[in-house]
């Protein structure tokens, strides 16, 4: 590929592919370039919960929680198919009064700021309508709970899939399982330097290229680390498992810790319960996996609220790395506040309640950047409604790993999709043309992920 673009995308996460459409929209060219899977990411091993109020709970940002409530609300309206409101419920317990306190002050801070939102405000809750609600808290020093209204994102696969769709149908050209090898770094004016493109490899086929464009965005996450020189910001790492079903769980169960501003959640599933997350720094020298140590103390922490849950009823555990390229900044500009390096922008730090405003944010830069700012129409995503999948976009799967972990039900088991591999590797062999070799090298891969979260078994 020789092409020039206005911008090419690295990374096909949440953030990636909303830059992608969100520049597609406004009439910029764009490649976009993933090294997996869209939405096979950090992202779709997190919640799965979009939070207007409560995300902001140990800060207090007046700002955040207004513009997290403005943006739970775009989604419901924009992607109502794949975004849903969902019930989440708080307990207050006597050991946790510090806890409490703040989350009291942050429901009350999100309703003032919510108070146009379309979703109920909070609820207090009494012991015993609490109880009746999540029977599997523990009783003893429950002080009552409080109701939250939030939304929920089922599939995060899928959503990345339909913002990938649409950035294609909007202009973009979309690369899959096409890694960015490097960036491309030529000199630039006065001694600086200029990022003029990428040098990338298929995956699945081997062969390499380069691609040129005006502008590179990096929003790979993690990955970004091994693209960008310089310094980054410290690396994160949060464990959730899978747990079998905890009687009397309906509602997304929050957990406000005394003594850090994450939060310990527990969701109801179709087959069981997803719980996390145990959030710890992380150095590129330790594990990515999800460890025994970590799961442990995971599990203790979950169980001083639910008794019911036990390292035995645990079935997988994942581990997501989370990294900010530029301390305290979103999107960052390699050229600006002393930087020497033109052409390239990053953008990280999304969770699911930002991404879409992150991504504005980033195409809004990346306009200016272009000398375009006043010719390009302004970001439309807050109003565009997002379009559903279609048939044939839904059956995309290049990979045994993108079928059997992202095109399934959500509510198959680990067994369902285990035994649905033997027919899954046929057909797709049959429509993709695959030898032996290559059948072979697929299910080597699948074992691969799937063995990754049993580790924690072992270490």
């Amino acid at each position: 590929m020789t092409e020039t673009y206005d911008l090419v995308v690295v990374g096909g996460g949440l953030l990636g592919t909303a830059i992608a459409r969100d520049a597609a929209l406004r009439g910029l060219s764009v490649a976009l370039f993933e090294a997996e899977d869209f939405g096979a990411g950090a992202v779709s091993r997190g919640s799965r919960l979009v939070l207007g109020g409560l995300g902001a709970l140990g800060t207090l940002d007046f700002t955040q929680v207004r513009d997290d409530i403005k943006e739970r609300e775009i989604l419901l309206q924009t992607m109502p198919h794949l975004v849903r409101p969902q019930t989440c419920l708080v307990p207050f317990y006597k050991d946790s009064l510090l806890a409490q306190a703040r989350l009291r002050a942050g429901l009350a801070l999100a309703d003032a700021l919510g108070f146009d939102h379309a979703l109920r405000v909070h609820q207090l809750l009494p012991v015993q309508a609490a109880q009746k609600r999540a029977p599997c808290l523990r009783s003893s020093g429950l002080l009552g709970a409080a109701l939250v209204w939030e939304a929920a994102i089922p599939s995060i696969e899928r959503l990345a899939r339909a913002l990938a769709s649409d950035a294609r149908r909007n202009g973009a050209v979309l690369h899959r399982h096409t890694s960015v090898e490097a960036l491309i770094r030529e000199p630039g004016r006065g001694g600086r330097e200029r990022v003029s493109g990428v040098w990338w490899k298929d995956q699945l086929s081997g062969g390499t290229g380069r691609t040129d464009a005006s502008l590179v965005v990096v929003a790979a996450g993690n990955g970004a680390a091994t693209l960008l020189e310089g310094p980054t910001a410290a690396r994160a790492k949060t464990v959730s498992v899978i747990h079998a079903p905890v009687p009397g769980l309906s509602d997304v169960l929050i957990f406000p810790q005394e003594d850090a501003p994450a939060l310990l959640l527990a969701l109801p599933t179709a087959t069981g319960c997803w719980a996390g997350s145990l959030t710890t720094s992380y150095h590129a020298a330790e594990p990515a996996y999800a460890t025994g140590t970590e799961v442990q103390s995971l599990t203790r922490a979950l169980q001083s609220y639910l008794p019911e849950f036990a390292l035995t009823g645990v079935s997988e555990a994942e581990s997501a790395i989370h990294c900010q390229i530029v301390p305290g900044e979103e999107v960052s500009d390699a050229g600006a506040n002393g930087g020497r390096c033109d052409g390239l922008l990053s953008a990280s730090g999304a969770g699911l309640t930002r991404f879409r405003r992150i991504a504005e944010e980033a195409v809004d830069l990346a306009c200016r950047k272009l000398g375009r700012a006043l010719s390009v129409p302004p970001c439309r995503t807050a109003t565009t409604p997002l379009p559903e999948l279609s048939g044939t976009t839904d059956d995309d799967s290049l990979t045994l790993r993108d079928y059997l972990e992202r095109r399934l039900p959500l509510d198959w088991t680990p067994e369902q999709r285990e035994a649905e591999m033997p027919s899954s590797l046929t057909e797709l062999s049959a429509k993709l043309g695959w030898d032996i070799v290559r059948q072979a090298a697929e299910v080597r891969a699948w074992s691969a992920e799937t063995s990754l979260r049993q580790t924690f078994r072992v270490l």
